[in-house]
């Protein structure tokens, strides 16, 4: 370890103060860069837990976290809980089975633990609570719900009584950005009415988050049907006559070329009228009485007798009879007023500057008249009903617009400006890293050859001879004896040669006194075995 840092320290001597700065610098940022990388990789990816949990709940679940030793983040201030996407399930079993997040909404599920002592009473009520929690387990599986509240208002059932209506009020909490639309509203209402029995559905009230009431009483607009109230039916009528205009006249003076307001009169009233008609020339006898009486009067005077026949005569006629029962239709047009503001033409032209200049043009009387009488037929244009259509060609305030287009354009210009400058100077530093690389490497080369040469033996690095900035180690070669020692400091030759004559003493003592050295290596070899016996 001494001798590679030595070895550093040899090398990093042969470079100026800014150099080794710049080495150390790549050489650091390298590590870190590298410890990061290390790290983002092992760094476990989050997934949502539990989201929007009051205080307390998301207290509870952090204890728990904490004690099964599971990494966690928090998110919206404290209300989201991420954990490691592997134990997001495991998680939520077990805070379900414990009962911490207690997000389980009873149906029909209350009575599997009915109990034999209950009352009538707790049993209207269980039912009340199972029809509430079947109906807010159905309303929350629409997609835009995130969840609801159901409650239920049911009559008491008497036994010489009359039929009492109920009521059903329903709370949503609608997903983050969106909106139910009134078709969607009533589907809710009908399902509830259907759902439960002595609820109609207008008896039936939603509500979102917001306390916003999202069914209308339809008492007033009863003769609208499905349509909704009077100004949502005005409203339709307005806006479909006018996209049926803007269709045409986009397709004449171009987009963004035409302004169309439409102006509704509708008529809501409801006539219902009964009338008998009758025909005094078709006249038909129905049936006839006659009624006959005779009288005999007696004269004394002149001796004589009368007879008086009296006749009544009744005829019962029936005259031709027609019923009618008229009822006017609701929500018709009164009046329609339709205002069409198209803009001119323009003619482009060149200044003695040499600038281009457009021209406003206004359209002519026959374009005009041409557009008033499509929007004329496209309307339905009445004039027994007063209608009134309007066509003028005056030109538009294009200021702004043309304010807006070069303030878009010069910021697409920054913004694409600004990518080449960002990768401009990415290349650059690349390129600039790469000649500080290419540099350290060739001074690095030159400073092991020279480094190299200060040792004191071992092969050494010489130049290729077909590339001018590589190295290569040559293979290793015999040298002899003599040029040996001349390389060796007169302390190692003189090491070298006391090794030796003592060296030359042990051979000529072992061969001189045979014995005494065979019982000297005895004695060597029982010492060592005693030694390992002890150790082990």
């Amino acid at each position: 370890m001494n001798h590679i840092f030595s070895f550093l320290r040899s090398v990093l001597e042969r470079y100026s103060i800014g150099q080794r700065i710049v080495i150390v610098t790549l050489l650091l940022g390298l590590v870190s860069t590298s410890i990061a990388l290390v790290m983002w990789a092992n760094r476990p990816e989050f997934d949502t837990l539990y989201s929007d949990l009051d205080a307390a709940t998301a207290g509870k679940v952090i204890s728990e976290l904490r004690s099964a030793k599971v990494k966690y983040e928090l998110q919206n201030n404290g209300k989201t809980i991420l954990v490691p996407v592997n134990q997001v399930a495991e998680m939520r079993l077990k805070f379900a089975e414990s009962g911490v997040v207690n997000n389980v909404i009873d149906g029909y599920e209350i009575f599997d633990q009915s109990s034999i002592g209950m009352t009538t009473f707790m049993q209207q009520l269980n039912l009340r609570r199972a029809l509430e929690g079947e109906l807010t387990k159905t309303v929350n599986e629409f997609p835009i719900v995130k969840h609801s509240r159901v409650h239920l208002v049911l009559p008491e059932t008497k036994l010489f009584g009359k039929d009492q209506q109920g009521s059903a009020s329903v709370v949503l909490y609608l997903q983050p950005g969106k909106k139910i639309g009134r078709d969607q509203v009533q589907s809710i209402a009908a399902l509830v009415a259907n759902s439960v029995e002595h609820i109609d559905q207008e008896d039936v009230v939603v509500v979102d988050a917001d306390g916003k009431l999202l069914t209308d009483s339809r008492s007033d607009d009863s003769a609208m049907g499905s349509v909704g109230n009077r100004w949502d039916f005005q409203h339709t009528v307005e806006t479909r006559l006018q996209n049926k205009v803007m269709n045409i006249l986009t397709g004449i003076v171009g987009f963004e070329n035409a302004v169309v307001q439409v102006a509704v009169d509708l008529n809501f009233e409801q006539i219902s009228r009964t009338q008998e008609l009758y025909d005094p020339d078709n006249v038909v006898v129905v049936g006839e009485e006659r009624h006959t009486a005779s009288t005999v009067d007696t004269d004394s005077a002149n001796q004589q007798l009368k007879n008086q026949t009296n006749e009544d005569v009744i005829t019962n006629y029936e005259l031709n009879k027609t019923v009618e029962h008229y009822v006017g239709d609701s929500g018709t047009i009164d009046k329609l007023s339709v205002a069409v503001l198209v803009n001119g033409e323009y003619e482009s032209s060149t200044a003695p500057d040499g600038e281009q200049v457009r021209t406003f043009k206004p359209r002519s009387s026959q374009q005009l008249q041409q557009i008033e009488s499509l929007v004329r037929s496209a309307v339905g244009y009445d004039a027994d009903r007063g209608d009134m259509v309007t066509v003028n060609s005056i030109q538009f305030n294009a200021k702004d617009i043309a304010a807006d287009l070069e303030y878009f354009k010069e910021v697409e210009q920054r913004e694409m400006w600004g990518g080449i400058i960002n990768k401009s100077l990415l290349g650059i530093g690349l390129l600039v890293a790469f000649f500080l690389m290419r540099l350290m490497l060739r001074s690095t080369g030159k400073s092991l050859v020279e480094a190299s040469e200060q040792l004191p033996a071992g092969p050494r690095p010489t130049r290729l001879e077909s590339g001018g900035s590589g190295y290569r180690v040559p293979e290793e070669e015999e040298i002899s004896e003599d040029l040996f020692m001349k390389k060796l400091s007169p302390e190692a030759r003189a090491q070298i040669k006391a090794k030796d004559k003592m060296t030359e003493e042990v051979l000529g003592l072992a061969k001189e006194q045979p014995e005494d050295a065979a019982r000297l290596i005895r004695t060597w070899l029982t010492q060592v075995n005693l030694t390992n016996q002890s150790q082990n």
